[in-house]
């Protein structure tokens, strides 16, 4: 590409970064914030989660002077490759003049970035990226990046920031009167049903969230793995979002859709998994070797997307309720799987290295009470389990069921709990 093009993008994009000042401050923020590492720090996540936005919080609370920024994700690059980083590093240059600190978007677009950005490193600049591709990603940096790179995971919003994009300034006074606790229930009930993609809950654009999956089967998957058959992968992929919170496996998937092939399932739900729309969680088992072989549960990374692609799912309450908290898990940072033994009694989730069990009921009642307390005190014999949630709809009370203590809780209350590392006062005021 020709340098003056380059310029022109350069500029271009940098009209947005103003308007960043106005958006949600993100509970992840402060520990990019607070990064003094050598090392390139990249940001990872679906698309238009709201990792760019993070980014440009960034360059604005940390190095509002000190700074170039791109995004690889912008049609006028078509051609941009590898030989074109040196023409953009001297375009940057011509814009700017000098600087240390490089942010990147969606940079594993261009093939050879990971070159581009060691030699960056050697070189002495701070570099921060973003992508939507975990697996792109993480070979890239594997092979080129070694020991040189921090990760961050980014997803849509927790009811947290949430609620701060719905103007709670101060969750923890609303939780102390019964009028501010009605009004956090009230506003779960929304984040149930729209989710989280900053989009949707700020501009409340959620017809987009139909054009996120197209987008990422044809931009993240069809284009970069040259897949002939789109139909093949459209269907497959609405069949996993219709099935969250059900085990899957190859074999069911290769027979329903794709002529008895359960390698090309496996590939096409890998393909999935790694653009980050749907992750899989194991079956918990004492023998390792069977860890793989058992059929895994499918989750989406956002109830709103599910609720856009497939709407039929909104009867589903239970599945979507637990999937909130099978993403919230995830975003803490904990390592967790579903539990069914021998006998069928199953468990949603168990967090081994803590001993936690959780189960996720919409609403109690005369009917299933009984099963999710057996199937509770089944997990506590048999994995020595001790700290037993049960997470309701709206529902909170102890049930104690022989020596067993069950905590029954609202979701909603559990979310706010398990939420880590508030936003720092001096970003929200520097913003």
């Amino acid at each position: 590409m020709e340098k003056f093009e380059l310029r022109f993008i350069i500029s271009d994009q940098l009209k947005d970064l103003n308007d960043v000042g106005k958006a949600i401050p993100r509970t992840a923020f402060p520990k990019l914030l607070s990064y003094q590492g050598s090392s390139a720090f990249v940001v990872k996540g679906v698309r238009r989660c709201g990792k760019s936005t993070l980014l440009k919080q960034l360059i604005l609370a940390k190095f509002p002077d000190s700074f170039y920024y791109f995004n690889f994700d912008d049609e006028r690059l078509f051609s941009f490759s590898a030989e074109d980083f040196q023409h953009l590093m001297e375009s940057f240059v011509e814009v700017h003049g000098k600087r240390e600190n490089v942010f990147f978007d969606e940079i594993q677009n261009i093939k050879g970035w990971e070159l581009f950005v060691n030699r960056l490193l050697r070189s002495g600049y701070r570099v921060f990226l973003t992508g939507s591709n975990a697996n792109l990603l993480s070979k890239e940096l594997g092979s080129h990046l070694t020991g040189r790179h921090v990760d961050l995971e980014l997803y849509p919003f927790s009811f947290v920031e949430f609620l701060r994009a719905r103007g709670v300034a101060d969750i923890g006074m609303e939780l102390d009167s019964t009028e501010g606790r009605g009004k956090i229930g009230r506003m779960f009930i929304d984040y149930f049903e729209r989710g989280g993609m900053p989009e949707a809950v700020v501009f409340s654009n959620e017809s987009y969230l139909i054009q996120l999956v197209g987008d990422v089967i044809r931009r993240d998957i069809l284009s970069r793995y040259n897949i002939r058959k789109q139909n093949e992968l459209n269907i497959l992929s609405r069949f996993v979002l219709a099935n969250t919170g059900r085990e899957i496996t190859y074999r069911s998937l290769s027979r329903n859709f794709l002529k008895n092939s359960e390698v090309t399932a496996q590939k096409y739900l890998n393909y999935l998994t790694e653009t980050y729309l749907v992750f899989e969680v194991k079956r918990y088992d004492k023998k390792i070797k069977r860890f793989d072989k058992n059929p895994k549960k499918i989750y989406c990374i956002d109830n709103g997307i599910i609720l856009k692609n497939v709407p039929s799912f909104s009867k589903s309450d239970g599945a979507l309720l637990e999937n909130i908290v099978a993403v919230h898990l995830k975003r803490i940072g904990k390592e967790f799987y579903y539990l069914r033994d021998k006998n069928g009694a199953e468990v949603d989730f168990v967090i081994p290295q803590t001993g936690e069990a959780i189960q996720v009921c919409y609403k109690l009642d005369e009917g299933n009470i009984e099963r999710e307390i057996k199937s509770l005190a089944t997990a506590s014999r048999t994995f020595r389990i001790k700290n037993i949630l049960l997470l309701t709809m709206d529902q909170e009370r102890i049930i104690n069921f022989g020596d067993l203590k069950i905590n029954v809780k609202p979701v909603w209350r559990w979310l706010i709990e398990t939420e880590a590392g508030m936003v720092e006062r001096k970003f929200i005021n520097s913003l």
